[in-house]
């Protein structure tokens, strides 16, 4: 029960963080003069978007004592979601910076958001997968 406690966590952190993300870049294509609020908005998104992934990872080690079964469930589930969710932000970034009106000042700071947001989006998974080889190990 604890890994699946932790690849929920993992589903609701990508998710959450995605839908952040790819908010902030349409924001930033549309309205480049507003970055810094752009950015403020998001943080503070991605901030409420973890909380209660980190909730879950917390109860999910607490678990991880008693955890008997098998890990390779939780852990497809974690890559799969973790993947779907990268590949859709990924599209969103192509889309944006396929756009022949963006300067390229915009087009940086949309790269930057993605990269940004792809290390955010990864971080919970990540601790999902490791606290996964803990238990097998």
């Amino acid at each position: 029960m604890a890994l699946y406690v932790m690849a929920l966590a993992a589903i609701v952190a990508t998710t959450g963080i995605g839908i952040v993300i790819r908010k902030a870049m349409r924001e930033m294509a549309a309205t480049p003069d507003q970055r810094q609020q752009i950015q403020s908005r998001m943080f503070i998104g991605v901030a409420i978007a973890e909380a209660l992934p980190l909730i879950l990872i917390v109860l999910g080690f607490i678990m991880l004592e008693s955890f008997t079964g098998s890990v390779v469930v939780p852990v497809a589930i974690t890559i799969a979601v973790t993947a779907i969710n990268f590949v859709v932000l990924l599209r969103t970034f192509l889309d944006l910076v396929k756009d022949p009106h963006a300067d390229k000042q915009t087009k940086a700071m949309i790269q930057t958001t993605f990269f940004i947001g792809y290390a955010l989006m990864t971080a919970i998974p990540i601790i999902a997968v490791v606290a996964s080889l803990i238990a097998a190990g």
